[in-house]
C-alpha cells in the first residue's frame, strides 16, 4: 500500500487517491511522508530525509483518510490516469519542499513584511534613479524608524541583492526537479518519481 502524506497541501495519499486530511497531529517539523508499501522517507523542514522502515507511527493518518467523507476524495480529471496523480503526488512534494526552503529563508520576518519588499524594492530603485520620486512606504518607514531615507533606501537595495539570488536557486531548483518529473514522460514508475528528491 503506497502512503504519501503532505502536511503544506494537508492531504493523505493512499493507493494514488488524495483526501483532505486533519496533519495537525503529524509531529513538529515533518513536512512529508513517503511510504511505498515496503520502505520509505520522512522529509523534514530543517532535517535532512530519514528512512522510513514502516508506516506504523503513521496508521492514524491513514485511518483518518479511511474515515473522510467520500466525497473528499480528489477525482482523476477527465484524461488523467493513476500515473498522473503520481506525477501530481511528486510535484506537491518538491513544491511543499520548496516553500519549506523559502519560509526557512524568510523567518524572522512577518508574511506582511515579506508582502512589501516588491513595493520596497520598488520605491528605492525609483528614488535611487530621481531623488525627487514618490515613495510613501519608504517615507512612513525611515520617519518611524528614526533614519534618514537614504540610509533606508541603502539597506533596502543589500537585501534585495542578498534575497534574489537565494531565491533564485531555490526556484531554479524547484523548477529543475518539475522538469525532472515531466520528463519521465506519462508512465513513470513510482521508484522514478521517489528518486527525484529536494
Amino acid at each position: 500500500m503506497r502512503v504519501t502524506i503532505i502536511r503544506d497541501d494537508g492531504v493523505v495519499g493512499v493507493g494514488g487517491i488524495f483526501r483532505p486530511v486533519d496533519l495537525s497531529a503529524l509531529p513538529a517539523g515533518i513536512r512529508a511522508v513517503q511510504w511505498n508499501g515496503v520502505s520509505g522517507h520522512i522529509e523534514y523542514d530543517e532535517a535532512a530525509n530519514t528512512v522510513l522502515d514502516s508506516i506504523a507511527d503513521f496508521q492514524e493518518f491513514i485511518h483518518l483518510w479511511t474515515a473522510a467523507e467520500p466525497q473528499a476524495i480528489a477525482p482523476i480529471p477527465v484524461g488523467q490516469s493513476a500515473a498522473g496523480q503520481m506525477k501530481a503526488a511528486a510535484i506537491a512534494r518538491i513544491n511543499a519542499s520548496y516553500r519549506a526552503a523559502v519560509k526557512a529563508m524568510t523567518a524572522g520576518y512577518p508574511e506582511d513584511e515579506i508582502n512589501s519588499w516588491p513595493k520596497q524594492e520598488t520605491e528605492a530603485r525609483a528614488w535611487l534613479q530621481d531623488s525627487n520620486a514618490h515613495t510613501p512606504w519608504i517615507d512612513g518607514a525611515a520617519a518611524e524608524r528614526g533614519m534618514s531615507k537614504a540610509e533606508l533606501v541603502d539597506r533596502i537595495i543589500a537585501n534585495a541583492a542578498l534575497f534574489a539570488p537565494m531565491h533564485g536557486q531555490l526556484t531554479g531548483k524547484r523548477q529543475k526537479l518539475c522538469d525532472e518529473i515531466a520528463a519521465l514522460g506519462n508512465t513513470p514508475a513510482q521508484q522514478q518519481l521517489d528518486a527525484i528528491q529536494w
